[in-house]
């Protein structure tokens, strides 16, 4: 004759800290009541009347559904990070680049006679600027 259990608070309890670890797509990307049940010697139906158990088991499944594991999230990040390490080092030396394209033209300005105040004086407003203000103010 077997014997009849029941759902514990603490067995309850180790069931979702079993499913938590699904989370992490450490045991895959395919979840069933199946696999639940032979893990933990419950039926399926035992397991799916628990309303933890149940709602634990649905957001496992919704979260391998969209691939969204941790181990998957934690490689999209590292991609992430490594393009973005990869663009700000190309941004500092075009930033590097700038800086020198800058030192070289103030030289050649001062060479010319031309001070710094001069080259950063404000441009004059374009004609179809000047256009634009003088529409805009009849």
């Amino acid at each position: 004759m077997t014997e009849k259990r029941s759902i514990t608070p603490d067995i309850e309890s180790d069931i979702l800290k079993y499913m938590e670890e699904w989370k992490t797509g450490c045991y895959g990307d395919k979840f069933t009541w199946a696999k639940l049940a032979n893990a933990t010697g419950f039926s399926r139906q035992a397991l799916q009347a628990n309303h933890r158990i149940k709602a634990g088991y649905d957001d496992v499944k919704q979260l391998l559904k969209g691939s969204g594991t941790e181990i998957n999230a934690l490689a999209d990040l590292e991609k992430e990070v490594a393009a973005l390490r990869s663009e700000n080092s190309k941004l500092k030396k075009q930033n590097e680049a700038y800086r020198q394209k800058y030192v070289r033209w103030q030289e050649n300005a001062a060479e010319r006679g031309i001070s710094v105040d001069v080259l950063n004086k404000p441009l004059l407003p374009s004609f179809k600027e000047t256009m634009r203000h003088k529409d805009a103010e009849d």
